[in-house]
């Protein structure tokens, strides 16, 4: 009597869970997200790009989910930004109250040696609100301010994340790419310290988004207290149309690498959830990103944070990611050694 008790206690409480779940599964969007807060995961710490799209992005998201609900900013650092797509990917509850801004994750799953858990072309993506533009930022009393001495001078020391992080990988590229003298360190968790470091002249400088410059340390150009001598974009920005890009001076292989990586930029300014997210809950939410990316409000916010805009759609970031992850393994093998992921 004892033993059958136990059982259909038992029975009973998987029935109770299994009928909270199907609830939870039947609720509207709209329903589901009303009153209730939920997250937005970015892979690095307070400071930099990605903090301030990140704030950028939870002021006007919430706006057009239905039912309004809250969003917070949660920082989960580390392996470059694999450690918040990891947990996206596999253990954030699959609900939609889980949305991931990106980094280049295709790039992270192809280059990266160990750590990865996550399958770029099995996140549900929402689109891209920009492509991250990098370039090297050499402080002002800093040696490597130009393409002579990061050729010549040994004293040249560049900090980076991880290896698995587009600002070591750039990095490597530069110095296989003219044959520099300089020296890439990698370890520092945020862009908020490398920024720190370069000031105290601990590093040289470190391949940098524009926004982390622009959106917050405009100063820095206006009082000309860094030199960008290369950036690492597919064109010319329109604001350093005299910097040449990294393309500009590769040749063969190495041009074709640099190409390769400048394809990924846009996932590092994408946002995803995971792959079991219900699909009404994925329409919704990527409804809401397309609403806000023509919403004059966010434009204005994002124009007074002097943070730029390019817009690409869930079909898009897609394609992309479809385009890095299927690269022929030949092929990936010369860019992990490019850029020091071998």
């Amino acid at each position: 009597m004892k033993r059958l008790s136990s059982s259909i206690f038992a029975l009973t409480a998987l029935f109770g869970v299994a009928q909270a779940v199907a609830q939870t599964a039947a609720q509207t969007p709209e329903a589901f997200y009303k009153g209730k807060s939920i997250s937005l995961v970015m892979g690095t710490g307070p400071g930099g790009s990605y903090d301030l799209y990140g704030r950028l992005v939870a002021t006007h998201l919430v706006r057009h989910i239905p039912g309004q609900p809250n969003m917070i900013v949660e920082h989960m650092p580390g392996a470059g930004g694999a450690i918040a797509g990891n947990f996206i990917f596999n253990n954030a509850p699959m609900d939609g109250s889980r949305v991931l801004l990106a980094h280049a994750l295709p790039l992270i799953e192809k280059l990266q040696n160990e750590g990865v858990r996550f399958q770029s072309k099995k996140f549900q993506w929402l689109g891209a609100y920009d492509q991250i533009s990098q370039m090297l930022a050499i402080w002002h009393t800093s040696p490597g301010k130009s393409m002579a001495e990061l050729t010549s001078d040994r004293n040249v020391v560049l900090g980076s994340m991880g290896r698995s992080h587009l600002s070591y990988q750039w990095a490597s590229l530069l110095k296989d790419s003219v044959a520099g003298q300089f020296r890439v360190i990698s370890g520092f968790p945020t862009g908020g310290e490398l920024n720190m470091a370069m000031e105290r002249g601990e590093i040289s400088g470190w391949v940098v988004a524009w926004e982390n410059i622009s959106g917050g340390n405009a100063d820095w150009l206006r009082d000309k207290k860094i030199t960008i001598p290369v950036q690492f974009t597919l064109t010319r920005m329109p604001e350093l149309k005299d910097v040449p890009t990294l393309i500009e001076l590769s040749q063969g292989e190495t041009r074709e690498i640099a190409e390769f990586l400048a394809a990924g930029t846009p996932h590092a300014r994408a946002l995803a959830v995971g792959p079991a997210v219900p699909a009404d809950r994925v329409a919704v939410l990527r409804e809401a990103f397309e609403k806000m990316m023509v919403d004059p409000a966010f434009l204005e916010d994002a124009k007074k944070r002097n943070l730029s805009i390019t817009h690409r759609d869930a079909a898009e970031v897609q394609r992309l990611a479809e385009r890095i992850v299927d690269a022929s393994p030949e092929f990936i093998a010369k860019v992990k050694k490019a850029v020091g992921a071998d």
